[in-house]
């Protein structure tokens, strides 16, 4: 296997782009990426881009992409268990300190272990999730609204629903400054909806900007003195017969443990299409 790594965004999506796109649901991190690569500000992290490539292909010889950010876990494609290995061999020889991996389990833990074996550092698994993709038909909704309101979410409250990300990716490793990114970004482009009673916000559902046709759902709260009353339900329900109407896969990525919030989106039509393990380097 042979690992290219570069720091020049256009030339990895020129190179790199079409294969990563052919696979959206289990590249939607990577897609999603590339297309802020481009807002990027001077000052932050240079992102690292690398793919692996079977020079005995004539055909095919991509099997596997990488994007990493410091100080960001590494992203994996799904690729071949020798790929990733070659992959952490790699970038374990190389000159930046990883604090770790993510990617489709069998990739991720191929990677770390090729990677400790690299640098002589432990690793250890962290956290596992789950992805449910809804690429048909939804079932039928036929629970009533409950009493409120959807609306978008606002700018002044973006300090709050920062407050509602964060507990709402409790064990992810999730810093308050991306937090606090991810529902600005998502306020000023619309993407993040509150259910409001009487007068106050009580549950926010969020997504991505849709990228080769999908958008991930992130985050989905809500306050815990109102749940189980449906708001979320609610804002789900209405979400997901928007994305089906403007003909876009809905993708959540939960954590393994929560059973509750995979109940909900398998409630509306989403099914498991596979898993994402994390490593720490220690």
């Amino acid at each position: 296997m042979l690992v290219k790594t570069t720091r020049n965004t256009e030339e990895f999506i020129s190179d790199t782009g079409e294969w990563i796109a052919g696979n959206p649901v289990e590249n939607s991190i990577l897609l999603t990426m590339m297309a802020g690569a481009k807002f990027r500000p001077p000052t932050a992290p240079p992102i690292s881009w690398s793919r692996v490539e079977d020079p005995d292909s004539a055909t095919a010889p991509v099997v596997g992409v990488a994007a990493f950010t410091p100080p960001h876990l590494v992203v994996l494609s799904g690729m071949p268990e020798a790929a990733a290995a070659a992959l952490g061999a790699e970038l374990g020889a190389g000159p930046d300190l990883l604090p770790g991996v993510i990617g489709p389990d069998a990739a991720a833990a191929a990677f770390a272990e090729a990677w400790s074996s690299a640098t002589g550092r432990p690793t250890r698994a962290d956290r596992r999730e789950r992805m449910l993709s809804l690429d048909g038909p939804a079932p039928a909704n036929d629970r009533p609204a409950p009493d409120g309101h959807s609306r978008a979410a606002r700018d002044d409250e973006a300090e709050l629903f920062t407050d509602w990300y964060l507990e709402a990716a409790h064990g992810a490793g999730l810093s308050r400054e991306t937090a606090a990114r991810s529902a600005r970004g998502q306020i000023a482009g619309g993407l993040l909806r509150a259910w409001e009673l009487d007068g106050e916000p009580v549950a926010i559902l969020g997504r991505t900007a849709a990228v080769a046709g999908v958008t991930r759902y992130s985050p989905i709260f809500s306050r815990p003195d109102v749940r189980r009353g449906g708001y979320a339900r609610a804002l789900l329900a209405e979400s997901v017969a928007e994305i089906r109407a403007e003909g876009l896969i809905g993708l959540a990525v939960t954590a393994e443990g929560n059973g509750s919030v995979q109940t909900l989106f398998g409630s509306f039509g989403f099914r498991p299409v596979g898993g994402l393990s994390e490593y720490r380097f220690d």
